[in-house]
């Protein structure tokens, strides 16, 4: 009897053994289900093409021409903006002579020559951490260690933030390689966007321009406003790739229940497009205007030792009641029509230099 019941017991343990296994298995089942869908939905929102994807040498042989079009086509908008930012009472932004070309095309040679080997190096690190920081952030929540395994849930909650947060660090780090381009390129460029009339027919040629800045401050003043450049590009590249990465991911992800007779696929990724840029825009803008402003005063100045002083440089704005903030209506309008222009661009980009494009 003793013996009967000790079995059957022993049976029973072994059954509620059996269906506690069960039920485990069908919730790791169902929990790794749902990571996998949490995946899918983060891939499909995002529909990006990873850096691994990519055949380097298209992106960059087709890039450039792209760009450099692109470049050709928009850079009467970087010469207003220039212009209205160090606009005095005795410099306005009107040119009194010559022809459009001749006046907001200022600077193009030394943008198109510098600007490629910028962009190559910008987009390589956007790219390369983007998808680095993306990946890993990623793996740390669906597989997070030990000691926090207890919060998987409260992690999984950070998932809707993992592409602006990738994006803005990212982005920021991208702005900050490509500096050491950037800065002489937009030092001899600006210098001729803001010359007098007579001076460009006499002086206008960026080869005259960077032999004057060598002889007056040495070659270091090639690369005058470097420091406020790179703390002003961080927080610009940051504020923009986050914000452009946020409201794309949110609006891709609310797209899709919008019925094709009411708006077609082609609309719907232009107005996702657009109004991620001009958001991106719109925030970067209005956030890094005062530095920008006194970077760009630092760099067309003519030889005026205090003007290495970014605190200088704001005083005097404050002083002549110009503002900090001059220039950003043309500012937004510029980033905002270069974002949209140049994300529809390098997104297409990213496609046509897919490894398995047209196989």
């Amino acid at each position: 009897m003793n013996l009967g019941s000790g079995a059957r017991g022993c049976e029973e343990t072994t059954a509620e053994s059996i269906r506690e296994l069960d039920r485990t298995n069908k919730l790791n089942m169902t929990f790794s289900s749902q990571q996998q869908q949490h995946r899918a939905n983060d891939m499909g929102r995002s529909g990006e093409t990873t850096w691994s994807d990519i055949d380097k040498s298209r992106l960059y042989g087709i890039g450039s021409v792209m760009y450099s079009a692109l470049t050709v086509a928009l850079h009467p908008l970087t010469v207003t903006k220039i212009r209205r930012q160090v606009m005095t009472n005795n410099n306005q932004t009107t040119f009194k002579s010559g022809s459009f070309f001749q006046n907001y095309y200022r600077g193009l040679s030394v943008v198109v020559s510098l600007a490629i080997p910028a962009r190559i190096i910008y987009i390589s690190t956007l790219e390369f951490t983007r998808e680095l920081i993306d990946t890993n952030t990623r793996q740390f929540i669906f597989n997070p260690p030990p000691t926090i395994a207890a919060y998987e849930k409260q992690l999984q909650s950070l998932i809707p933030f993992v592409t602006p947060f990738s994006g803005g660090v990212a982005g920021g780090m991208a702005a900050v390689s490509s500096q050491a381009i950037i800065v002489p390129m937009d030092v001899i460029s600006q210098k001729l966007m803001v010359m007098e009339d007579a001076v460009y027919r006499q002086k206008g040629s960026a080869l005259h321009v960077m032999k004057s800045i060598i002889a007056t401050d040495g070659y270091g003043g090639l690369f005058r406003g470097f420091g406020l450049s790179l703390f002003t590009s961080l927080p610009a590249g940051t504020i923009w790739w986050a914000s452009y990465a946020g409201v794309k991911d949110q609006l891709n992800h609310y797209a899709p229940h919008y019925p094709m007779e009411v708006m077609p696929v082609i609309a719907r990724q232009g107005l996702v497009q657009v109004t991620s840029a001009f958001s991106a825009a719109l925030a970067a803008s209005i956030l890094t205007q005062p530095l920008d402003t006194i970077k760009t005063r630092m760099q067309v100045a003519d030889g005026k030792t205090s003007f290495f002083s970014p605190v200088a440089v704001a005083n005097e704005i404050m002083a002549s009641k110009s503002g900090l903030f001059k220039g950003l209506l043309p500012r937004i309008g510029h980033m905002g029509v270069w974002g949209s222009v140049l994300s529809a661009a390098y997104e297409y980009l990213k496609f046509v230099s897919r490894k398995d494009y047209n196989t």
